[in-house]
């Protein structure tokens, strides 16, 4: 039997939707992680935390997140992993946090979030065109 991973179907292909869907849920986990920097600026000895890569998600087949420590996020499904993120700079109570790059970091995930909705828009255009509504 062959396990369809994210964002594939059994014919082969892509499955846009799904593959959207992985996105955007991994989008959602990173935003709450840039949040989480910029709440804890203040914070001593605090690091800032960001998601990994999506790229890798993109070949999974079969991957089950087990949730090790209570301290983790979860996303739902799993789709990325926190971990630290070094910063060069430091403030004089061991802080990390550079508010500039968080907020780099979150406008670019909205640009990303609206690229995605966007493509989703076009992909159900498609199906409406195809179906001839």
């Amino acid at each position: 039997m062959t396990r369809v991973g994210a964002g594939q179907n059994t014919t082969g292909g892509t499955d846009l939707l799904a593959l959207g869907q992985n996105r955007m849920a991994w989008l959602q986990t990173r935003q709450q992680v840039l949040a989480s920097n910029v709440a804890n600026a203040d914070t001593p000895d605090y690091t800032p935390r960001d998601v990994t890569p999506f790229q890798p998600s993109l070949n999974a087949d079969d991957v089950t997140p087990v949730r090790t420590n209570p301290a983790h996020i979860g996303d739902g499904d799993g789709s990325a992993e926190t971990m630290a993120r070094p910063s060069p700079e430091r403030a004089l109570d061991g802080n990390r946090v550079s508010l500039e790059h968080e907020m780099e970091q979150i406008a670019d995930v909205s640009d990303q979030q609206h690229l995605v909705v966007n493509l989703y828009g076009k992909y159900m255009n498609m199906f409406q065109t195809v179906l001839g509504k």
